[in-house]
């Protein structure tokens, strides 16, 4: 038996071995080239992503070594991808594999708002590096237009020349590594370096002297430009993707750029040099396209042409109240009147009189305050943070007035407003409004809350003056019906729509339960209760609180006894339902039943033999004595035909929400579990060990005491134990007995199978190093 377990932890560290030999012939240096990414497990990535990890060096410089040796771009890319969406998408017990170093991102500053303590941080992009991100913009050259005039010509660059009039002829040539073309009957023509203007007039000249037809204009010569030659441009410094590439000569400035992905983190988007012959000959502002699409910078590129991309100088984060917060890049000479127009100006809400800026100090960090008159002359520094604050949410103008007026609202504040002309724009008064108090909410300039009380009917008749109102000022005009309490019923029970009406002098309960959209079907009409709360002015403490009155109605809501009864405000009204009006509830049968399904219960006593009955009774096949009843998801009930010799299904009441089931007659017994040989055996009348043994008998991983068995019901019953004897379980048609397996299973090995087992271990080991240096 121990033997056994030596022989497992060999093959499994063999299968481990031969797994990781399988995978590193996978993926390794010598095949990159043919690798399919989308071809790996998840798995797969992850390794390679940890052993990325491990190895100490950048990602950006891993994958500009793995494509030196051949694997393509777009499977570098699909990489990219898989990390990113199992990052997304891992659970948390896997994020420690696939946790990305965090990138380097510029450093933001922090602006201040309205105190110097509380400076909120702006974006965390630099603007114009998403643009190199974007799978739809490419920039590839366009070979399908016509031959442009500048275009330098090199070698293996392909002529073509037409001659059309006189004389008719076209000749194709590539120009070879020396420069030159051969032309029929005239020679070799010397074109590299020039333009394609240029070689026009050198071949025109050439083939002038053949035909003559040339110079007197009847023949024309034209030359376009056939398959254009390969060129190699190198892109250095803060790049994303350093190298050389290989481009079409038709290739531009922003060719080059794309395929580089851009500047890396502390690249220059405002100062990209193109170093011809050894000398910088242009100095690209990447801005001037971001901002304007201006392609002036966008220039043809030559062969061995070399693109730099500095460390920046100055950028300089904007956020708040603009359109575009993000970081940008500045020159030396631009001010914060550039920074906003970068950010495409201010947003709606700005607060445009000054600006927030925070600086590093040489110690601490510096708040300044810049107002709008130097906008255009404040040159922010590097590290610079700005930020710019909405206006305030109060209006400067504005008063309200509400309550029992027309138009209700706000309103503009004009010079020497007064009360009674701002009810005036209010299309004046209600008829219910309140004349001889109203007030006025205010808030002083020292913010001091106040409220300004008023007597309408006073004011109206020159006794007192009229008020002066500010600006925020909130005019309440009370109306009459807002001083009476309670000016509402309250209607309850069967009816079709309960709720709370408002009182109306002379409202009856027939108005009442009119409103309410009549009786439900099982109201209780000849029993509606109004319940009234009793006032009682004196001192002395009452016992009675609320007089309960009960009428009798039809249907039509006449009542013979009492004829229309007046309601009072605060009156509630309750209709109860009929006491023998209601569904009981429903309990679904199912198994071996002629009719299965939901039986609605007749009768509050009725039984679970009454419902079988309903439901067509058992089929041939059903069993009551296994049947089962649950209730609110727990069995209740374990055998319907006999409990202390009597039938139990004609006394077991049911419920609401019960569930029969009825079972089908099975007539084996199943044995599992550690036994020699699981199966079914035919039920014959044995004992619990007859089964056992007709399985192949227990196994030694077998712990018999705790076998059991489990009836057709669900309902387990396990082996007792009395002193030294076991009392095995009756077994019945359909049971199943489980013998279960012992718990702690330890390995006991000898000194020579201890020394034997390490030894293949020692080797094992040793194997799999052997081939990790591979």
């Amino acid at each position: 038996m121990r033997l056994r377990y030596i022989l497992i932890a060999l093959i499994f560290s063999i299968s481990l071995l031969k797994a990781q030999s399988s995978y590193s012939q996978t993926i390794s240096s010598d095949n990159l080239q043919n690798l399919k990414v989308s071809q790996l497990s998840d798995q797969q990535v992850l390794d390679v992503w940890s052993r990325l990890q491990a190895s100490g060096v950048s990602e950006e410089v891993a994958y500009q070594q793995a494509m030196a040796k051949g694997l393509p771009a777009t499977e570098v890319e699909a990489f990219k991808l898989r990390i990113a969406q199992l990052q997304s998408t891992a659970p948390k017990s896997k994020l420690s594999q696939i946790k990305r170093a965090p990138d380097p991102i510029i450093e933001r500053r922090d602006t201040v708002k309205t105190v110097i303590d509380q400076v909120p941080k702006s974006s965390s992009t630099v603007y114009g590096y998403d643009f190199f991100n974007n799978p739809k913009l490419t920039f590839e050259p366009n070979i399908r237009i016509a031959t442009p005039k500048n275009y330098v010509l090199g070698p293996d660059d392909e002529v073509i020349i037409n001659v059309n009039g006189l004389n008719q002829t076209t000749i194709t040539r590539k120009i070879t590594p020396e420069g030159n073309i051969q032309l029929p009957y005239a020679g070799p023509v010397y074109l590299n370096g020039l333009t394609v203007e240029a070689a026009y007039n050198t071949i025109r000249t050439k083939l002038a002297s053949i035909y003559p037809a040339i110079l007197s204009g009847q023949t024309k010569v034209d030359i376009s430009l056939g398959n254009v030659r390969t060129i190699r441009v190198t892109i250095i410094g803060e790049v994303k993707q350093p190298g050389t590439y290989s481009l079409s000569s038709l290739s531009t400035f922003f060719n080059a750029l794309y395929l580089s992905q851009g500047p890396s983190q502390n690249g220059s988007l405002r100062n990209i040099e193109l170093i011809r012959n050894n000398r910088v000959t242009r100095v690209v502002d990447f801005y001037t396209f971001l901002q304007k699409g201006l392609l002036n910078d966008n220039v043809s590129l030559q062969d061995q042409d070399v693109i730099r991309f500095p460390v920046y100088k100055k950028r300089v984060s904007v956020d708040g109240s603009v359109k575009r917060p993000s970081t940008y890049e500045l020159n030396a000479t631009e001010t914060l009147q550039d920074l906003i127009d970068y950010a495409g100006g201010f947003a709606d809400q700005a607060y445009r009189s000054a600006a927030k800026v925070s600086q590093y100090g040489e110690k601490e960090r510096i708040v300044r305050d810049v107002p709008a008159s130097l906008f255009d002359r404040y040159v922010p520094a590097n590290a610079d943070s700005v930020y710019f604050e909405a206006i305030l949410n109060r209006f400067t103008n504005r008063v309200v007035i509400a309550g029992a007026v027309y138009r209700p609202g706000t309103f503009e504040l004009t010079p020497g407003l007064s009360l009674t002309q701002l009810i005036d724009k209010a299309d004046g008064l209600r008829d219910d409004a309140f004349l001889t108090r109203g007030y006025v909410k205010r808030t002083n300039p020292n913010l001091q809350k106040e409220i300004v009380s008023f007597d309408l009917s006073k004011i109206r008749n020159g006794g007192d003056r009229d008020i002066l109102l500010s600006r925020e000022d909130s005019v309440v005009i009370l109306s009459s019906n807002d001083l009476k309490e309670g000016q509402k019923v309250t209607i309850d029970g069967l009816v079709q729509s309960p709720g709370i009406y408002t009182f109306r002098q002379g409202m009856t309960i027939q108005d009442i339960i009119g409103m309410a959209g009549g009786f439900s079907t099982a109201a209780a009409s000849h029993r509606v209760e109004i319940s009234r709360i009793l006032k009682d002015a004196s001192n002395v403490v009452a016992n009675e609180l609320v007089k309960t009155y009960t009428i009798e109605l039809d249907s039509a809501l006449y009542s013979k006894n009492t004829g229309p009864f007046l309601l009072e405000p605060l009156d509630y009204i309750y209709i109860p339902r009929l006491v023998n009006y209601r569904a009981i509830g429903t309990v679904r049968v199912e198994g071996e039943v002629l009719f299965p399904g939901d039986y609605s219960i007749q009768k509050r006593d009725e039984t679970a033999n009454e419902i079988l009955a309903r439901a067509g009774g058992l089929t041939p096949y059903g069993i009551l004595k296994y049947a089962q009843i649950y209730r609110d998801g727990l069995r209740i009930e374990e055998n319907l035909t006999e409990r202390d010799g009597q039938p139990i299904a004609n006394a077991l009441i049911v419920m609401p929400g019960d569930s029969i089931v009825i079972p089908r007659q099975n007539l084996y017994v199943e044995v599992k579990g550690e036994v020699n040989t699981p199966q079914l055996l035919r039920y014959s009348r044995s004992g619990f060990k007859y089964y056992i043994n007709a399985a192949g008998g227990i196994t030694q991983r077998a712990k018999l005491k705790r076998a059991y068995i489990q009836y057709p019901n669900g309902i387990n019953r396990p082996i007792k134990h009395f002193l030294f004897f076991r009392i095995y379980p009756r077994v019945e048609p359909g049971s199943t007995i489980f013998v279960p397996e012992k718990q702690g299973i330890g390995i006991k090995l000898g000194v020579g199978e201890i020394s034997a087992l390490t030894s293949i271990l020692t080797a094992v080991v040793g194997l799999i190093a052997i081939i990790a240096t591979k």
